[in-house]
């Protein structure tokens, strides 16, 4: 009983206690004065505002300051309150988007106790858009040029900038509460402001002044690149990626447009780079998406059904589906792994029989075309880019055993203690042709080879041989030519001379960049025009076709054994290669000896004039040109470069091309 009593009083104490809680909880009453603040602002600013805000029953928590276009909320700012009746200021960023003429925002704030307790205030502010008074081009090595405005909104600068240069936009603070303002690509692959956007890429003629524009209210930029693939345009799907999809067909000759291919690896299943710089398609008939990465120089090929990625049809034909460790593309630094979406596409590059071409290298560290890992692989083939369809039986093909085993889940690795060369190409093939229940895997060594970067050209120079300033034994070649590229002049400098000890310097590269490079001549040569070829022919001389470049040249007298001179500053780490051309109108068989050593040597002749040797009525060279093989610098990176007498008495060189290599020793 008395047990029965306790619990009643209690529960009755409990009931009085909440309802006094009751009775006390206030939910206050949060109150807000707008200070001194702009209520028209600039898009791009910061726009401050100063509100007093108090509750003089509950404390304060928080005041949001919240910018509207319309209904959509844009920007937002949140301040701390701690203390009831303080004057609390800040800014609010007033985006600056695309195509926003101006007009009015909202302009709203929330103030908030700590029982969540809120009252609001709105503002109308009004807006409009800055007028820039100029906007700057920043390169990606931080470069600043100066674009001008050409109209409202409309801002250019021309100037011999990279063929492909990565770019952004920054504009100068304008008005009180202005912000600096950077424009690029956003990672929707849309061009917008904001702190962290990519670079653009322009594209114009690198050896002529091009202009760089940008529109600041629509945000259209030019010239952005164009990239060409077979005659159509590949879309920019970011800064660094193009894509296209089309149909192919097998042994088509692709020409790209937009793109310097040299330096590019181009894989050896989809393509093969002809010596015309065209790409010959090797895979079957089709529909294929390729996709230029800018970055890292490659195509990326996939097979497509319509618009869908192609899957292993029933009777043999379509796409198979690598997965797995130990392979990747286009390095081993990109494995294709168990991730679904990552499989790699393996071409069909005859009926029912699929390929997949690679060097062995390491694990990591690997250079682009490494795509089989020396020491391990453990991977499997699938009928789409994901789990699902995959073959039920496999067999090697005789002799891949050496190389291969397949594991009871139908995966394929290397054969036990076994170890491919690295440096050395190998090829997978899958042959369908006896049905899809009864593949056959074939693995086998194409080539041997040593660890080594795919030969990659980094610089060409052009050199004009005779011509000073007056004329009387040449003219020098001014830059750009008609192909847009820039030209070196060794002139003669002591009347029909050149002296020997005189250094020529400030050398450039074709596209106008200095490269530190000089030439020292260790003879006296002798500068002549007379006889040169004044109409070289484009078709067959190429980039060499330049009129007062092949129209003079420097030449060996009667009497003298040989000439020659030293290149100096080149890297010792890297080859060149050279290519000379001479022409003089004589009857007599005129043939040129070329030496060209460093830390090796090579040697070359070119026949410069006979009686007809250029057709009929042509007694000079009017076609053939002289082209060494690689050449490395000795260790102090000079090369010497002698001319001298196969036949004849007096022997030319009007012109030498000079190309940088990377990646060959």
């Amino acid at each position: 009983m008395n047990k029965s009593i306790y619990i009643i009083l209690a529960l009755v104490g409990i009931l009085v206690m909440n309802s006094c809680s009751d009775d006390e909880f206030l939910s206050g009453n949060p109150d807000m004065e707008l200070g001194a603040g702009k209520v028209s602002a600039l898009y791009g600013d910061s726009l401050p505002f100063t509100i007093k805000a108090s509750d003089v029953d509950v404390p304060l928590s928080t005041l949001k300051a919240k910018l509207f276009y319309g209904e959509e909320l844009v920007s937002e700012t949140v301040i701390r309150t701690k203390t009831s009746g303080s004057d609390y200021t800040g800014k609010v960023f007033v985006p600056y988007y695309p195509n926003v003429i101006d007009g009015r925002a909202t302009l709203k704030f929330v103030l908030q106790n700590i029982h969540f307790t809120t009252t609001e205030m709105e503002r109308e502010v009004v807006l409009s858009r800055p007028d820039f008074p100029y906007v700057t081009l920043v390169d990606e090595m931080g470069e600043e040029y100066l674009m001008k405005r050409q109209s409202l909104y409309n801002y250019s600068v021309t100037g011999r900038f990279p063929q492909d240069m990565k770019a952004y936009f920054k504009t100068p603070k304008v008005g009180e509460n202005g912000n600096e303002l950077t424009f690029g690509w956003d990672n929707e692959n849309q061009l917008s402001e904001g702190k962290n956007v990519d670079p653009i890429t322009f594209s114009g003629t690198e050896a002529e002044p091009y202009e760089v524009t940008f529109n600041v209210l629509t945000y259209a930029v030019s010239p952005l690149v164009n990239v060409l693939f077979d005659g159509e345009k590949m879309i920019a799907q970011d800064a660094n990626t193009y894509l296209i999809q089309k149909s192919f067909t097998q042994g088509q000759s692709i020409v790209v447009v937009g793109i310097d291919l040299d330096g590019w690896w181009i894989n050896p299943d989809y393509f093969r780079k002809e010596s015309n710089g065209t790409l010959t398609f090797l895979p079957v008939n089709g529909k294929y998406r390729v996709v230029a990465n800018m970055k890292q120089k490659y195509f990326s090929v996939t097979r497509m059904n319509g618009d869908e990625e192609a899957t292993l049809s029933d009777d043999g034909h379509g796409a198979i589906w690598l997965m797995g460790w130990g392979v990747g593309s286009p390095s081993l630094d990109s494995q294709f792994g168990w991730n679904i979406g990552s499989n790699y596409c393996m071409p069909e590059i005859s009926s029912k029989k699929y390929q997949f071409t690679g060097v062995a290298g390491p694990e990591h560290g690997s250079s682009i075309g490494q795509r089989f890992r020396f020491d391990y692989i453990s991977a499997k083939f699938f009928f789409q880019n994901g789990y699902g369809g995959e073959f039920s039986q496999i067999t090697l093909a005789s002799g891949t055993e050496a190389l291969l085993k397949l594991t009871d889940s139908k995966n394929f690795e290397l054969a036990n203690d076994v170890k491919l060369e690295e440096g050395a190409t190998y090829v997978l093939t899958v042959d369908l042709t006896a049905g899809n229940d009864k593949a056959v895997i074939s693995f086998k060594k194409i080539s041997d080879g040593e660890v080594k970067p795919q030969p990659t050209l980094v610089q060409t120079l052009y050199f004009d041989f005779g011509g000073n300033e007056s004329g009387t034994r040449g003219e020098p070649t001014v830059s750009p030519d008609n192909n847009g590229n820039y030209w070196n002049n060794i002139i003669n400098n002591d009347g029909f001379y050149a002296k020997k000890g005189s250094v020529y310097t400030n050398f450039v590269n074709s596209r106008n960049d200095q490269t530190g490079f000089s030439l020292t001549l260790n003879s006296r040569f002798t500068a002549n025009k007379a006889g040169g070829l004044t109409n070289p022919d484009k078709d067959k001389l190429g980039d060499l076709a330049v009129i007062t470049a092949t129209g003079d040249y420097f030449f060996l007298e009667k009497l003298e054994d040989n000439g020659n001179f030293t290149l100096s500053g080149l890297d010792k780490n890297k080859g060149y290669k050279f290519y000379m051309f001479a022409s003089r109108d004589a009857t007599q068989i005129r043939t040129a000896r070329y030496t060209i050593a460093g830390t090796n040597e090579w040697a070359g002749e070119l026949q410069a004039a006979d009686t007809d040797c250029g057709g009929t009525g042509k007694n000079h060279n009017v076609e053939n040109i002289c082209e060494s093989d690689w050449v490395y610098p000795d260790e102090e990176g000079k090369i010497l470069f002698t001319v001298s007498r196969a036949t004849g008495d007096y022997i030319p060189l009007n012109i030498m091309k000079m190309e940088e290599w990377s990646g060959i020793r």
